[in-house]
């Protein structure tokens, strides 16, 4: 059994249509103008219809969601492939997290390591009360002989957010992103303790592999119950933030798969070249660790194994299309590898034509 441990995020893009122009109301039937109109657009104008979708169509811009995470992928991609796989994490007891859930038990994905939360904080042995609560139980202990009221606050129309992670993307007509926000704060929720309560999933693994958006301390646990069990532990820091986190751990794992800049981050190393490329794969292996595979965006892989090592190039190059994605089918496809014990070489080699097959419909143009 193959155990993947990392966050879950929901992202939702939105790609807008190119923005009107102000036209007068007389083109468009005439009609009391808005003050907003008039503030933008001056007397008489108002928002046209130059869009490129026409005018009418309630499709104006382009929304998506989608579940997206290095572990998210891994396991489903697993799965897929055929292999029994246990994902733990934990998620939001909300309409996100919960079609999360079900996308992974889906692809037949084992979800019961997965902690549901309800609200941010709740796990009582690793909380603090916070300064100046004035919970009912609070005031109890504080004096047993009077407990005060708390007038409980909601929001108009029960609206009270996910607690599942979620990252919103707005690109504009021509591909470029024009803001982007992430909420994050679950991530924090996945605790040594909870973490803890999947240990027998953990006790049966025969690999073990854990993403760089788990805090440090959870994968400080894994790192730990791993080497004391003898599991191989595989990780891809996903982030600048968890290549910071993963640094500082390289002693627990068998295996890395950071990206070009990820494995600059862990390293302190700069890497332009395949020299510099080498030279990291030293450096890790000298920090004891036995695979090192580094991603170069679309320019291909560098692996290293004792004294195996090089560099696989694609047929293609992508110089200007966005490639996201194509990380994680890498690191998916390698774990797929791994776990059938196939050569470093082939497994590299099968990563590669696996993020090309991704990445064969990407369009790779200019945008700017």
């Amino acid at each position: 059994m193959i155990v993947i441990a990392g966050g879950v995020q929901a992202e939702v893009r939105i790609d807008m249509t190119m923005p009107g122009k102000p036209e007068p109301a007389a083109a468009q039937g005439g009609g009391e103008i808005s003050p907003w109109e008039k503030e933008a657009y001056g007397e008489g104008g108002r928002f046209g219809s130059m869009t490129s979708i026409p005018s009418g169509d309630p499709m104006k811009d382009r929304i998506t969601v989608s579940f997206t995470g290095c572990a998210y992928h891994a396991a489903k991609y697993l799965a897929e492939k055929g292999h029994e796989v246990a994902f733990v994490s934990v998620v939001g007891e909300d309409p996100l997290g919960l079609a999360a859930l079900a996308d992974l038990e889906k692809s037949g994905v084992d979800i019961s390591g997965v902690v549901t939360i309800s609200e941010l904080g709740e796990d009582p042995d690793e909380k603090a009360t916070p300064a100046g609560d004035d919970s009912p139980e609070t005031a109890a202990k504080k004096d047993p002989g009077e407990v005060r009221e708390v007038a409980a606050q909601t929001i108009p129309g029960n609206l009270k957010g996910s607690l599942t992670s979620v990252r919103v993307v707005a690109r504009n007509f021509l591909g470029d992103v024009e803001f982007w926000r992430v909420d994050e704060r679950i991530l924090k929720e996945i605790t040594p303790r909870r973490l803890a309560s999947a240990e027998e999933k953990f006790a049966g693994a025969d690999m073990v592999f854990a993403d760089g958006n788990l805090p440090g301390e959870a994968i400080g646990w894994i790192g730990e119950f791993c080497r004391e069990k003898g599991l191989p532990l595989y990780f891809d820091p996903s982030s600048p933030e968890g290549s910071a986190r993963g640094a500082d751990m390289l002693e627990y794992f068998r295996g890395i798969m950071p990206g070009r800049r990820e494995a600059e981050a862990m390293s302190g190393l700069g890497i332009l070249s395949t020299d510099q490329l080498m030279e990291a794969g030293r450096h890790f292996t000298e920090q004891g660790v036995g695979r090192v595979i580094i991603t170069m965006k679309g320019g291909g892989l560098y692996y290293k194994e004792g004294l195996e090592e090089g560099v696989l190039r694609p047929q293609r190059v992508l110089r200007f299309a966005e490639t996201g994605g194509a990380g994680d089918v890498v690191t998916a496809e390698l774990l797929h590898g791994f776990a059938r014990g196939i050569p470093m070489e082939e497994a590299a080699q099968a990563a590669m034509d696996a993020a090309a097959e991704y990445l064969a419909d990407v369009v790779d143009e200019r945008r700017y």
